[in-house]
């Protein structure tokens, strides 16, 4: 029988689903405005999708996405949406790599690692593929890790900083943005608009603890409790955490893959702080992300593994080791990895190549999503009556929804048109290689589903 949780310990589950490190130095690169647009982040899109999701999930339809989906649309719907979901996690390991990989060149002293897309490439699969091989041999090495990787690798290091920081500001150095109304509210132009991608993609992925929520206690009075604790934990952890960097580096000068060590660097060379002591950070830095990384690894890994006896996909998918690792899905996740980065190495840039991974991330992932509000609709249509654990007041049920799926709409049109941070010559290159990622991404469970429905039929026949 499952354990009964309470709101605090959903909410650790939820936050260490959705908030990374890897996100924080692009976030900072909007400066002072990044409060606003991770409040209109939070209101706009994640509120209404952990409502949607509470819902679902304490439904009669399942915990995850490809049996809502499927209740609602069939399992080739259900396929597409759990592939899509597998599909953006590899695109989301390779932002959250590069970043490994820019903590990491900094403490080897060895900085061309992070400014030679080849170089940079190649340790992100190096990487990668140590995590494949600890899941394959001892999995449970990186579960025993998780609390200690996110907490005391990553958070410390995070809080930290912040604190360094407000210190450096308050010995009566300016900050790199201004404290004006100007400094801190965007212009709601095309820009400010397209800035809220990376917020979009720091708050994805409550869905992942769907199969937590019918484990609360009394659900209908603390899941509200708990989500309104996850909103303020993530505006806290990635306030502090981009704040940190936007308070020390004008925006110019963020290395998106970087720019968090670099920020250690200023700051403990102007108080004289040994830089050997940046180098441990950093390494325990890049242990905590290994360890955030493994989870994007194998949970949708996981999911789609789950999923292997619709007959849509190979059979080998639904092979798992002895250690309960599905090491077939695994390696072609490597594969996936490794032909997308050589892909996004065209761009020329480190930058560059970290924002396409990005805004693929999230156009990708926002499909998920339009087809979790649609299921949502659909659902509450067809079978007004299912019985639910947690669900909304009757004025927020369309209203709420209807906002998300159109912000989430938005999102994936926005995700096509090139941020500020994109130079002009390489317009098209940017558009040329989002929008065939992204094509290939979104045809390809619907492609595999027929062609594996035709085989079977053969074999049927």
């Amino acid at each position: 029988m499952n354990k009964m949780i309470g709101p605090v310990a959903f909410t650790a589950l939820a936050i260490s689903s959705i908030f990374t490190t890897s996100n924080l130095a692009v976030l900072a690169a909007n400066g002072g405005a990044l409060f606003v647009l991770l409040l209109i982040s939070i209101f706009f899109f994640f509120i209404p999708v952990a409502l949607v999701v509470g819902e679902l999930t304490t439904g009669p339809w399942g915990t995850n996405v490809f049996t809502w989906v499927e209740a609602a649309y069939g399992k080739k719907i259900g396929l597409a949406a759990v592939f899509w979901q597998w599909f953006q996690a590899i695109v989301m390991t390779l932002p959250m790599l590069y970043f490994t990989v820019g903590t990491f060149a900094y403490c080897i002293g060895f900085k061309e690692l992070n400014t030679n897309p080849i170089y940079q490439l190649l340790t992100a699969i190096a990487f990668y593929l140590l995590l494949i091989v600890i899941e394959t041999i001892k999995p449970r090495f990186l579960i025993d890790m998780e609390a200690f990787g996110f907490w005391f690798c990553i958070m410390i290091p995070v809080f930290a900083l912040f604190i360094f920081s407000l210190v450096y500001i308050f010995q009566g150095h300016s900050p790199a943005f201004p404290f004006t109304v100007e400094g801190l509210i965007p212009k709601f132009d095309l820009q400010s608009f397209l800035a809220l991608i990376p917020y979009i993609s720091c708050l994805t992925g409550i869905e992942i603890s769907g199969p937590f929520v019918k484990r609360l206690v009394d659900v209908k009075k603390n899941f509200p409790k708990a989500i309104l604790i996850v909103v303020i934990t993530a505006i806290l952890a990635n306030l502090v955490g981009s704040g940190a960097i936007a308070l020390i580096f004008p925006t110019n000068q963020i290395n998106l893959s970087s720019g968090f060590i670099e920020v250690y660097d200023f700051l403990f060379n102007y108080y004289g702080i040994p830089l050997y002591i940046v180098k441990i950070l950093g390494m325990l830095v890049v242990f905590g992300m290994l360890i955030k990384t493994s989870n994007w690894q194998i949970s949708p890994a996981l999911a789609l593994n789950s999923s292997a006896n619709t007959n849509l996909l190979p059979k080998k998918f639904g092979y798992q080791n002895s250690k309960g690792t599905p090491i077939y899905i695994l390696w072609v996740q490597l594969i996936a990895l490794t032909i997308l980065g050589i892909f996004l190495s065209m761009s020329k840039s480190g930058n560059i190549a970290f924002l396409i991974a990005v805004y693929l991330d999230v156009s990708i992932y926002c499909c998920v999503y339009v087809l979790i509000f649609l299921t949502y609709f659909k659902l509450n249509k067809t079978q007004p009556n299912a019985p639910k654990l947690f669900t909304m007041p009757v004025k927020l049920k369309i209203f709420v929804p209807l906002i998300g799926l159109l912000t989430t709409i938005g999102v994936i049109g926005l995700c096509f048109i090139p941020p500020g941070g994109v130079p002009k010559d390489q317009y098209t290159l940017y558009i040329s290689i989002l929008t065939v990622s992204f094509f290939c991404a979104f045809v390809a469970p619907f492609l595999i589903g027929d062609f594996f429905t035709d085989e079977n039929k053969k074999k049927v026949q």
